[in-house]
Parts: structure tokens; sequence; C-alpha cells
């Protein structure tokens, strides 16, 4: 019975029954689960004969769970050239505005990101933190730094916000609300030569008991990856590659992350060491754009861990 419930909760995606309370909380954190099963396999096996049958079982489901897993930490051998037009693409959530906004801006101001994207950042953040980044640069409103992009949500406080780097020109921005919380569409006419799209989105997280709003905002994401034109979608995703409804969504794209070999390195909660975190903020490639270069960088002030990452254009 013991295997059996193993099973059940390491291999609830490939039963189906992973966007259902608890399982949709608990299959994120497949990497933890496969990882435990192993060491209970080993102290059940030294218990005795009369444990043997259990630690192989166990044994087992935990090393076919690490199996499905690992391959995100090893990473693909057909990365990004390292030449040729790149973007760079910071996502962090700002925790209900209350990441710390002067660490936030030293940590754009320090890697110099073309793009951030900074879901549930609104008010009093917002302003702060435009008005660091711009005066950090030397110049005055309009002329360097960054221009700033905003969809305030309608009841809630799960804003959208984005900085896009001037030199960049001055993109086409659309806000899209189909979803729970608003997203922005940030079109980039001239990349070094290439249009890029920017999708910054934000799916509701999966409520106990009520996952309906989340299976749709995840399921929304597959518009943008249906490598029509290059697109960046990057965000607090609020699912992990162990969820299947997240994997069929984003059937069309790859994962920044999981392509370099950093996609076990956990994002939330940031108050866990990273190893036993899940990773649910994302950066994913459609179109032609091959991740180069991804590191998970901490957010002071926020529950989540920032995904930025380095993008070859192709």
């Amino acid at each position: 019975m013991l295997g059996l419930g193993a099973v059940v909760v390491t291999f609830s995606d490939l039963l189906g029954i992973d966007h259902r309370t608890p399982f949709v909380q608990s299959i994120a954190f497949r990497p933890q689960l496969a990882a435990g099963l192993v060491a209970l396999a080993v102290l059940a096996a030294l218990g005795g004969r009369a444990l043997r049958p259990t630690a192989v079982a166990l044994g087992l489901v935990g090393v076919l769970g690490l199996a499905m897993v690992l391959p995100r930490a090893v990473g693909s051998s057909e990365t990004g050239a390292t030449g040729g037009p790149e973007l760079t693409v910071l996502t962090a959530s700002a925790y209900l505005s209350r990441a710390d906004p002067e660490a936030l801006a030293q940590l754009v101001r320090s890697r110099n990101p073309d793009v951030v994207v900074l879901p549930e950042a609104r008010g009093d953040l917002r302003e702060r933190l435009q008005e660091a980044i711009v005066d950090e640069s030397g110049g005055e409103s309009g002329t360097s730094g960054y221009r700033v992009f905003a969809a305030d949500a309608r009841s809630d406080d799960s804003p959208m916000t984005v900085f896009v780097r001037r030199e960049l020109g001055r993109p086409t921005v659309t806000p899209n609300r189909d979803t729970e919380f608003p997203s922005l569409v940030v079109d980039l006419a001239d990349v070094d030569g290439r249009p890029v799209r920017v999708v910054a989105t934000h799916p509701q997280s999966p409520k106990p008991g009520d996952t309906n709003a989340w299976r749709r905002d995840v399921a929304a994401l597959s518009r943008w990856c249906t490598g029509e034109r290059p697109t960046i979608v990057a965000g607090d995703l609020n699912a992990t590659l162990d969820h299947a409804e997240l994997r069929e969504a984003i059937a069309g794209c790859t994962d920044a992350a999981e392509e370099v070999g950093e996609g076990l390195v956990g994002t939330w909660p940031s108050s866990v060491p990273r190893v036993l975190g899940v990773q649910i903020d994302h950066v994913l490639l459609s179109g032609g754009p091959r991740a180069r270069e991804v590191e998970v960088v901490d957010v002071e002030g926020s529950d989540h861990r920032g995904v930025l990452a380095r993008v070859g254009l192709g």
C-alpha cells in the first residue's frame, strides 16, 4: 500500500489527476519527493528482511521519479550560439509590491537586462523603481534608462509592470485581460535587426479545492507558443514542468532554464534553500530564440526568486 501511495503522489500527472487538490500542489515537489523516496528505501532496506519489498517498491518509484526530472539539471547541447544578437530578460515577482525597491533597482542596474518583467508590482514600488533606474543612468526621463508599461488588475493586487530599455526604441505594448490577471504583450520592432515579442504574464495560482481559474490561465499560454514569430514568455507561471497542464500548454515553447541545465533551481518560496523550492517562475522561448545563460537571482523582500535569462535571437 505504501508503494501504491508513492506511485499516485509521484506520478499524479501521468494518472491525469494532478489538476486536483492536493496533487496539483504535491506534484510541483516531484524532485524532492523522488529524492525522499530513495532515502526512505535505503532506510527500509536497513530495517530487515520484512521491509525489503517495501524498500524495493519505494526505491523503484523514487528512481523513476528522479529519472524524469534530472534531465532539467543537465541541459541541452543545442543552446544558442554565443555570437549574434541577443536579449536579456529578467522576471521577478514583486510579492504584492513588497519587494525592496532599492535592492530591485540595484539588481537591474548590476545585471542590465533589456526587459524587466515584474508581476505584482504597482503603485509606489513601480514609481520608486522607475525613478531609481532613470536617476542612476544619469539622464532625464525620456532620454535614457527604461520605459515603463503597466496593466493594473481590476479587483486585486496582482498587476503587471514591464520595463524596457530605451535603446530598444518605443515598443508596441498591448494589455491582455483574457486571463485572471492582466498580461502585457510587448512587441519590439528592431532588436539588432530582428522583431521580437515579449509576453509578460502571470496565471492564477491553483487554489485548494478550486483549480478551474488556474487551468484556464495555464492553458492560455499556448497562444504564445505557436512558433509563428520570435517570442519570449516570462513571468510567474504558478506551475512547474511536472504539471501536465503546463507541459501541454507550452508544447511549442522551450523552457530557458531547462535548456541550460538550471531547471531544478527553486524560485519559490524564497524562504527555503533553492534545492527545496520549486521552479514556478519561467522564461519560455518560441519561434527561434534559444537560451544562452540562465541565472536564478535573489529578490529582497519577495517570496520569489527571479529568473535572469540571456537569450540568443538566432
